[in-house]
């Protein structure tokens, strides 16, 4: 396999620190000193390898599409047939699972109360991991699935979010099977 161009690993470097400073300050308060302070590069060459801040926050966006994607084509290569409970654990144990994640997407969120096109993205992205699960889901009609996926998905993510507040179930295997329940009944 070849080497990674220097220009993308410098870019990784960056949205890696980006990422770091984004969940220590948030976006609002992460300067572009901040970031190439973090990557331990000249400022000059955080906007030359990713541009200004919003072309930061766009690439962060795709690096956690990337990530999720990945985990969804890790769990198609390992299982033949994604069954119920194989979606539920990807959304629970993994797709929502990472608090660096999850207060990123928190920030995200934050900014687009403010920002259109940006919650425009954000929607576009969750309507795009609905119709994966949905697309996951065995059910005769389309309407039924895509409200199955909807409920799963806003169960996996509602329960990250009070995580991340503190708040957690004592046991995790209800909520599981909650979300598994939704997805069959449809």
């Amino acid at each position: 396999m070849p080497r990674p161009r220097v220009s993308e690993e410098r870019r990784e470097e960056i949205l890696k620190a980006f990422e770091a400073c984004v969940v220590r300050k948030g976006i609002a308060n992460t300067t572009l000193a901040d970031v190439a302070q973090e990557a331990d590069q000249a400022r000059s060459l955080v906007r030359y390898f990713i541009g200004n801040r919003d072309a930061m926050v766009s690439c962060l966006i795709e690096r956690l599409l990337a990530r999720g994607e990945a985990q969804l084509d890790a769990l198609r290569n390992q299982k033949a047939s994604i069954t119920p409970e194989d979606l539920a654990e990807l959304l629970l144990d993994h797709v929502f699972a990472d608090a660096t994640t999850n207060i990123v997407i928190i920030e995200l969120w934050q900014m687009s109360l403010r920002d259109e096109a940006l919650r425009a993205r954000l929607a576009s992205i969750y309507q795009r991991i609905v119709n994966e699960v949905s697309s996951l889901i065995s059910s005769k009609h389309a309407h039924d699935r895509m409200d199955a996926a909807f409920a799963a998905v806003s169960m996996a993510l509602g329960a990250a979010l009070l995580r991340q507040m503190g708040l957690s179930t004592y046991k995790p295997s209800p909520l599981l099977a909650s979300i598994v329940r939704v997805m069959k009944d449809f």
